[in-house]
């Protein structure tokens, strides 16, 4: 083979390793980014709940394929403020329960205080927030299963007896990416 030849061979062989990469990279770019299963971009749901003593608004869970945003709304006491508003304890939980498996602890919170008080209804206006990588199950999950979901209130009142109650929640709003 001659010089020329081995040049057009090569020449030959790096166009078409190019462009099988370049079609590759594009294909990959069109499906990354998107939630499996639905091919949104991202979702957004509000969820709300009310229990005996506790409400719940506007909690909301933001997902991406590579975030999940949980958090924010607000936590009520629906009781008598003079009951707790010395309380030296509280602590929330927020469970998601994925189809066919037990529920699943996403957010927590706790807060106590020696000789002192936690300010209860001050700390409760705004619930804590957290954001990371999704769990495996998340990006399956449907609005069904986030229905499913509940958080878990436990304090102390005035004269240190401890409460705990489960608060159902349910999705009041839902947004999606308009792909």
């Amino acid at each position: 083979m001659t010089v020329k030849r081995w040049f057009i061979a090569v020449i030959a062989v790096l166009l078409v390793a190019n462009g099988l990469t370049l079609g590759l990279l594009l294909t990959r770019n069109t499906s990354e980014g998107k939630l499996s299963g639905s091919g949104k971009a991202w979702e957004a749901f509000m969820l709300n709940g009310k229990s005996q003593n506790w409400q719940v608004n506007n909690f909301m869970i933001i997902r991406t394929a590579s975030s999940t945003y949980r958090g924010k709304g607000s936590l009520t006491y629906l009781g008598a403020s003079g009951n707790i508003q010395d309380s030296a304890y509280f602590s929330y939980s927020f469970y998601e329960q994925p189809a066919n498996e037990k529920p699943q602890v996403v957010l927590s919170h706790t807060e106590s205080s020696i000789n002192g008080s936690v300010s209860l209804l001050e700390n409760t206006k705004k619930i804590a927030s957290i954001q990371g990588a999704p769990y495996f199950w998340e990006l399956e999950e449907t609005k069904e299963d986030l229905g499913n979901s509940y958080m878990e209130m436990s304090w102390k009142d005035n004269q240190g007896n401890m409460h705990t109650e489960k608060i159902p929640m349910s999705v009041a709003e839902e947004y999606e990416s308009m792909e």
